[in-house]
């Protein structure tokens, strides 16, 4: 790409997680950059990686140095060393061993045997204790000349071993997997690898596409792309994350929070180039009498490491280590405890929203807001040899807006994930099929054994989701219709407004079940409200134009109302719901 080529026209885009599926994300990119600048950018998980780096990019085309051509780089950088890029803890790399190794097997028994080899080769010392009572039954039996005696041993032998490293692995999972804040892998490079685990890696390649890899002291922040040099135009990053402890989703970067960060704990998740900034810029906090540790409080926007954000959008449960910040809790009754600092992990994004269609999202919007969706392939609904699509829009009364696909499923352990899945994905399923949306989704079906836990997947396999996600950019750039889009958004938009009209109508005229107008209790109630008093000034604006609501929604009653109209289904709500 000509780094000096920079298209007029602008877009947002937001980019589902999937762990290793987000190797289809980078030619994406690359393909709509030729024809549009990125504006906004959003994704979870895998996703917040490849929007950490589009970031970067559009940064660095911005300031004539880096750019998309780094992206372009990705996928011939870590398709032969993607496995290279998740490095275990050395105590936990024995489980991650046999993990790895029953995902390298396709059939059930090729994964028990794998899976053991992988944990004798690992524990051998426990293997070794198994086997020992089994093993010395089978000498005795050989030095007796008795073979029932050593068929016993045999099977004594047997069953120690598979008990002993059940055992091991059990206190692996227990004691080990939990000391590592619930996680295999920190992301930093491990005592044992020469290669960058996937937090270095991603920590240059942020640097590199915003044109900063000679610049070890500062790394790109939310800031830097608030505030491009030369009057350029800003860029709005925005990632999820879900803290555990208090059981909610937070947008990063966060805003108006009272967290702060360990530097030990830190050191063990980020290059230390990254800390020593972090350290630098973010002021310290004086722990209470009996608290161990070196704090900090958690950078605020302009000062917060795109590498940090994106790391704490990726901590996928299992596999890779919570964050770990700390906080006060208010809500203890006691004054002494409320001063505590208490531990809260924050783990993957997606589990509070792994496909946030609602970033950067407007009633009418004057640029399209682009997103990728990564799907399950089912032979019955795609083509192999046709595996990228738009949907297309919708006739009026086909139905087919507003449809989400059948998926079955089969066994306690898919009804489990199912469970999870419905329970976290609804409200990104049902907002995707909304039109207005839809028809913005540019959507790729991966196989089973292709992308997500997929670690191990072979070089031409990742070649071959590369060519996916150049598709998906590609039809964006030529199929999608923005001018049929804002009219499809006008049409929603107006009906909802219409019916919330209506609604604020009603409340002010009263209920004919007796209950107070709203216009009567506005009369009345703020001159006596005992919190959120307003100024004589603001009140009567606030009263003014509550008032003409109402009479708005009264005049959009005459018929024919737009509702009348041939409007795009399924209907919408409009609500208020709080900022994560």
């Amino acid at each position: 790409m000509n780094q000096q080529t920079v298209p007029d026209q602008f877009c947002d885009i937001v980019l589902k997680g999937g762990i290793t599926s987000g190797v289809v994300y980078p030619l994406a990119l690359t393909s709509l950059a030729k024809n549009y600048r990125f504006s906004c950018i959003g994704g979870t998980s895998a996703g917040a990686i490849a929007a950490a780096a589009a970031a970067a990019a559009e940064y660095g085309r911005q300031t004539g140095h880096g750019g998309f051509d780094r992206l372009s780089q990705i996928p011939r950088e870590i398709g032969p060393h993607l496995l290279d890029l998740f490095q275990p803890t050395p105590v936990l790399k024995p489980a991650y061993d046999v993990f790895i190794a029953v995902l390298r097997e396709t059939t059930w028994l090729a994964r028990l045997l794998s899976g053991l080899r992988a944990a004798i080769l690992g524990y051998r010392g426990v293997a070794a204790a198994g086997i020992a009572v089994g093993l010395v039954v089978m000498i005795g039996a050989l030095l007796q000349g008795s073979p029932a005696a050593f068929f016993l041993g045999a099977v004594l032998a047997a069953l120690g071993l598979v008990g002993a490293l059940a055992w091991r692995l059990g206190t692996a999972a227990a004691s080990e997997l939990v000391a590592n804040d619930y996680g295999l892998c920190p992301g930093t490079r491990q005592p044992y690898a020469t290669a960058e685990a996937f937090t270095d890696w991603l920590a240059r390649l942020i640097d590199e596409a915003a044109g900063r890899e000679g610049d070890t002291i500062r790394p790109l922040t939310f800031g830097d792309l608030a505030n491009p040099p030369d009057g350029k135009p800003p860029i709005q990053l925005a990632m999820m994350t879900t803290s555990l402890m208090e059981q909610r989703p937070y947008t990063l970067p966060m805003t108006n929070h009272q967290f702060v960060f360990e530097k030990s704990e830190w050191e063990k998740l980020f290059p230390q180039r990254i800390l020593n900034f972090l350290t630098r810029q973010c002021q310290s906090v004086m722990p209470e009498a009996g608290e161990k540790g070196e704090f900090y409080h958690f950078p605020e926007p302009d000062r917060l490491p795109l590498v940090v954000a994106a790391r704490m959008s990726l901590s996928f449960p299992g596999l890779i280590c919570a964050v770990p910040l700390w906080r006060r809790d208010f809500t203890l009754r006691d004054e002494a405890e409320r001063q505590k600092l208490r531990r809260c992990l924050f783990s993957d994004g997606g589990l509070s929203s792994n496909f946030p269609i609602h970033f950067f999202d407007h009633l009418l919007p004057n640029r399209p807001t682009f997103a990728i969706s990564l799907d399950e392939f089912d032979p019955k609904r795609n083509l192999d040899n046709d595996r990228v699509w738009l949907p297309s829009a919708a006739a009026p009364g086909s139905g087919s807006g507003s449809q989400l696909p059948v998926l079955p499923f089969e066994g306690l352990g898919a009804f489990l994930m199912r469970l999870l899945d419905a329970a976290k994905n609804w409200q990104d399923n049902l907002q995707s099929v909304l039109p207005g949306y839809r028809e913005r989704i540019a959507h790729v079906a991966l196989k089973s054994d292709e992308g997500g836990l997929n670690l191990t997947m072979a070089e031409a396999t990742i070649r071959k989701l590369v060519g996916y996600g150049s598709e998906a950019g590609t039809k964006l750039c030529t199929e999608f219709d923005l001018d049929a889009h804002r009219w499809r958004r006008f049409l929603v938009a107006m009906a909802r407004m219409e019916e919330t009209l209506d609604e604020v109508a009603m409340a002010y005229e009263g209920a004919p079940d007796g209950r107070q107008k709203f216009a009567d209790f506005l009369a009345r109630y703020p001159q006596e409200a005992a919190h959120y008093k307003q100024t004589p000034e603001i009140l009567d604006v606030m009263l003014a134009r509550g008032r003409a609501l109402a009479e708005c929604g009264a005049q959009w009653r005459t018929k024919p109302t737009i509702r009348d109209g041939v409007i795009p289904q399924p209907p919408t709500n409009l609500r208020v719901t709080p900022k994560p």
